[in-house]
């Protein structure tokens, strides 16, 4: 019977023990960070180390502190890479097109909460069983409109014919894993769904609206007030920049592609004006208020209560209230591109990472930095310490098991002596 008690203990707190791993995986207390040591110099090395592991075409990353940019970091298999080496983004685009847009909301010329019919003559969203006068603005800004096109564009070769918006809009030639269609398909405002048509419904508002191209009212109202040199829209327009060499997934050289949807997508910069972008969300900027960034950065739609998209940017702090980082990730496959930029409202600690030739390479080091800066785990984090834990779990097991093997002998050896002098 007492032997049956102490195995009913020892099961007891493995379980314990069991379900305090399974919180300290799923809560992050328990994970280790990249790096333990609290410099950029140490984050960087660890960066060092992943680049080591897999293919990495060009890399660069600058590291911001309170504000002001600390350490950079380049890679390169080919030509230098410096600050002013521009990358093909991907959908960080996205983000930067949102100054522009609440640019034209300050100036009272766009209404965050029109129908978005309401600016459109070149094209409109086609009917649908839901009410399109409840698509605006606001929820294009942050993918809570309804569309369902599930658009990640690919861009065009240098000798291919790119559409026109209206073209795209009705059908992406360009979107190879969707159907392409921007269409409503649930009810606006319901709920989060990303859309890469909704981007480029803003471009098309943006020129609509001011009469200019997106590409020129983007360079005179944001480019040119923060200083970003080396950013454009069009690559052609800017011929003489210094162009990072672009890679296919195989590790063999790619052309740059060209873009319809240039609000989406086709944002070519650098980490020098990438920095420049980041410290206008944390300080005072020629291009928007404070009381403006404090909307775009404020809980517009969430998944499971976890606010996750402002009007532009990704939330990233999971509702926790000693951070607030915002920001943006880029991926493309043709060519292989992959592009993170995040920024903490609060500290003013940011991170830039510019990849071409690995698929995650800088999404996974920017999810590194949030855990090592702010304690925030992601999926990538937790994969990263699986094993970490497995080995802590079974190595809590073994102990209990020894223990409890102990304890059961040393109680039947008292209790032998115990009968033994009564005897």
């Amino acid at each position: 019977m007492r032997k049956f008690k102490y195995i009913s203990i020892t099961i007891l707190v493995i379980l314990i023990w069991t379900t305090f791993i399974g919180y300290g995986f799923i809560d992050g207390f328990l994970l280790r960070p990249i790096t333990s040591k609290n410099t950029s110099e140490a984050f960087i090395e660890a960066a060092k180390e992943k680049i080591a592991d897999e293919f990495v075409g060009n890399f660069a990353m600058t590291i911001i502190e309170d504000g002001k940019i600390s350490k950079d970091f380049f890679y390169s298999i080919d030509k230098p890479v410096d600050k002013n080496t521009v990358f093909q983004v991907a959908s960080v685009s996205k983000w930067v097109t949102s100054f522009g847009i609440m640019k034209l909301v300050e100036q009272g010329k766009l209404d965050l909460d029109k129908p978005i019919d309401d600016y459109l003559t070149r094209w409109k969203l086609p009917k649908s069983e839901f009410d399109n006068s409840k698509v605006t603005i606001r929820r294009l800004l942050s993918h809570s409109s309804g569309l369902v096109d599930d658009l990640g564009y690919e861009g065009f070769a240098p000798n291919e014919k790119i559409q026109t918006i209206e073209q795209s809009l009705n059908k992406a030639s360009d979107g190879l894993y969707s159907e392409g269609v921007a269409k409503i398909g649930y009810e606006p405002g319901s709920g989060y769904m990303y859309s890469g048509a909704g981007y480029t419904i803003l471009q098309l508002i943006i020129e609509e609206v001011t009469g200019l191209s997106f590409q020129d009212y983007m360079t005179q109202n944001v480019f040119e007030p923060l200083k970003m040199e080396n950013s454009t829209f069009v690559l052609s327009e800017k011929p003489n920049l210094k162009l990072a060499q672009l890679y296919k997934d195989d590790g063999t050289i790619s052309p740059p592609i060209k873009f319809t949807a240039l609000a989406a997508a086709s944002l070519y910069t650098c980490t020098a004006d990438l920095s420049k972008f980041l410290m206008a969300n944390v300080s005072n900027n020629n291009v928007l208020s404070q009381s403006t960034i404090k909307q775009m950065t404020s809980t517009e739609t969430s998944i499971s209560d976890v606010g996750v998209y402002g009007l532009g940017p990704h939330l990233y702090s999971q509702n926790d209230k000693n951070s607030k980082i915002i920001g943006h990730d880029g991926s493309s496959n043709r060519p292989v591109v992959n592009t993170a930029a995040r920024i903490d409202l609060q500290s003013k600690d940011g991170i830039i990472i510019l990849e071409m030739g690995n698929q995650n390479l800088a999404s996974s080091l920017a999810d590194e930095w949030i855990y090592w800066k702010a304690g925030i785990a992601d999926y990538v984090v937790m994969q990263r310490n699986k094993s970490y834990l497995l080995t802590l779990l079974i190595i809590g097991y073994v102990i209990i098991i020894i223990l409890s093997i102990f304890i059961i002998r040393k109680k039947n050896k008292q209790r032998k002596t115990t009968v033994g002098n009564n005897v």
